[in-house]
């Protein structure tokens, strides 16, 4: 018989014993279970045994076997056991084999089969695992491998034979263990998630658009009570299209392994820098560097052609909302979306539907109750000081998220500070040739021109790759911390060591506010006082190994501020510090 060496694990989770304790794996075992040397054709079988609690979703890219090439060998496809029905979905308990047929050539020799058991394994309540796998070199020696077939491979065998003549909607299902998600934990999510939503509301990332769509309800003030619900309803529209786009890429991206968090796309240095170009051309349209005119056909054609612009105006405005309210963590919305992280992909839609609502929430109300609009102050000399002010807090928003791109590509942003140079002249290049004053040649002309010029020098002077982890990669300690670095954090949560594990990056505006209470004198006291270790975990730019710690605390994005107290269990502080909080943790000590 074939001899089973070592199983190599390539598992995020490892055997290490996790910060909440042991992480359940499945436990795999392989072997060639036949040989055929007339065919030259034979099987090999992985068992996977299942720990307690948890069992196996059939998935045809998370559970199956993935061989790797050897010389003079062909392998056919994975074939599974039969497994329970429930509600559509396919399903393994307890344990079973998967069967790998192979064939070589004549005159095979003793050698090495290595292949990849895959697996990811969820619990009684549907909370799924990260997909694991693990690795198997199999000695095969032609002439102790078995010639006989096992039942229980036969029976793998009849069943997949049985799926190739029959559809699988004819096959009667079998009574099992349900995954669903309880209802009352559904509705607290949803909830958690609608008042994260809120919330945002409120973040200083998010206050910039929404004084500019608050600009926009007071040139509304004088429409119709139905114009105003309808600019409303279409900011709100923006909001939850936005959100439902992100839950798509998330719901992808989830079935193809990838571990990702909440503001993933903050850590892509050619979207901020899109998203920085973006809002730099917004503001210098505050200043007036470039002005777009409603058509002068006629009176009815301008003030359809105006509302047009407006309502796509309020629509546009719910979407850019959300490009820049990701990089917030409201309370309560880390943990909403962690959970949403680990369901199925119509609760992910329905909890990012919920955080939609409760971000569009406060402008459906005035569209409800517009009375609120009507006390505004009236139309004047007033707005355009006003809108003035709102043009600087664009560019400060503008140079806010330019120091995260600096970060994230630290070796490439002075010439894409060259290239926001070149994007504001071909913006006002566009003003000239759209100003009423303008000859028809020119007004062709000119704005082609700045279109080409700040296009063609986005592609000539920015590098869009950037350096990719630029930021991690620094592992630069600061005046009283220490960068993260898993096996040393590992080593002193063992040793029983204090620490104090602070899950940041440089585009968290929270993070950034929750640094003055860190900082406090008081606080830097105590943990000098407790020798405390202030462990600093920077996600600016993706790293899988923090973002799986991420998941183990069931959280999808920063900040994450975690208490290690010797002998005890980790204390999680909430999103927002304070500093009596931190001084009541830090006392248990």
């Amino acid at each position: 018989m074939g001899q089973e060496s070592e199983g190599e694990s390539f598992s995020f989770f490892n055997s290490e014993e996790n910060i909440l304790g042991e992480i359940p794996r499945a436990e795999t075992q392989a072997e060639v279970t036949y040989w055929n040397p007339d065919t030259l054709t034979g099987y090999i079988s992985v068992r996977y045994i299942y720990p307690e609690g948890y069992h196996q979703i059939d998935d045809q890219e998370f559970f199956t076997l993935k061989p790797m090439s050897t010389s003079g060998v062909i392998y056919g496809s994975a074939m599974k056991a039969q497994p329970i029905i429930k509600d559509g979905l396919l399903e393994y308990f307890d344990e079973t084999i998967v069967v790998l047929e192979f064939r070589t050539a004549p005159n095979p020799p003793v050698q090495e089969l290595t292949l990849d058991a895959l697996f990811q394994i969820c619990d009684e309540n549907g909370t799924c695992l990260f997909p694991d796998s693990e690795q198997h070199q199999i000695v095969f020696d032609p002439t102790l491998a078995p010639r006989l077939i096992s039942s229980e491979v036969q029976a793998v065998l009849d069943w997949n034979a049985k799926m190739a003549e029959e559809p699988l909607g004819e096959i009667q299902s079998t009574p099992g263990p349900t995954a669903e998600t309880p209802w009352h934990s559904l509705l607290l999510f949803l909830a958690m998630a609608f008042v994260g939503g809120i919330l945002l509301n409120i973040m200083p990332c998010v206050l910039p658009l929404l004084s500019v769509k608050a600009l926009n309800l007071v040139k509304q003030a004088g429409q119709d009570r139905r114009a105003i619900l309808m600019h409303s309803w279409l900011y709100v529209a923006g909001i939850i299209a936005s959100f439902w786009v992100l839950a798509g890429i998330i719901i992808a991206l989830k079935a193809s392994g990838t571990l990702l968090g909440w503001g993933f796309q903050f850590q892509s240095p050619a979207f901020v820098l899109a998203l920085v170009a973006i809002i730099w051309t917004f503001a210098l349209s505050m200043f007036d560097v470039y002005v777009i005119e409603a058509p002068k056909k006629s009176v009815e054609g301008a003030a359809a052609a105006g509302a047009k612009g407006g309502y796509a105006g309020s629509f546009l405005t719910g979407i850019f909302a959300v490009l820049v309210a990701t990089p917030c963590t409201a309370p309560f919305l880390g943990a909403a979306l962690g959970f949403a992280f680990t369901q199925t992909a119509i609760i992910i839609i329905l909890i990012f539907t919920s955080v939609g609502l409760g971000l569009g929430l406060p402008f459906l109300l005035l569209g409800i109750w517009p009375k609120a609009i009507e006390r505004l102050p009236k139309p004047g000399n007033w707005m355009i000081v006003f809108k003035e002010a709102m043009g600087f807090l664009l560019v400060g928003t503008a140079i806010y998220l330019f120091t995260t791109y600096a970060k994230l590509a630290p070796l490439t942003w002075e010439r894409a500070l060259w290239w926001l140079l070149i994007v504001a002249f071909s913006a006002w290049i566009l003003g000239q040739a759209r100003k009423p004053t303008a000859s028809r040649w020119w007004r062709i002309t000119g704005q082609i021109l700045a279109l080409v010029l700040a296009l063609s020098t986005a592609i000539t002077v920015v590098d869009w790759k950037g350096q990719e982890g630029g930021a991690t990669a620094q592992r630069i300690s600061g005046e009283n911390w220490i960068p993260f670095e898993e096996d040393d954090l590992l080593s002193r949560i063992e040793q029983q060591e204090p620490v104090f594990l602070e899950f940041t990056a440089a585009w968290c505006t929270t993070c950034k506010l929750n640094q003055r209470v860190i900082k406090a004198s008081e606080i830097q006291q105590l943990m000098k006082k407790y020798k405390i270790v202030h462990v600093k975990a920077d996600l600016t730019a993706y790293d899988a190994t923090l973002t799986r710690w991420l998941a183990d605390f069931g959280r999808a994005g920063v900040p994450l501020y975690v208490l290690y107290v010797p002998g005890e269990q980790p204390i999680v502080f909430p999103e927002i510090l304070t500093t009596d909080m931190m001084k009541d943790a830090l006392n248990q000590l």
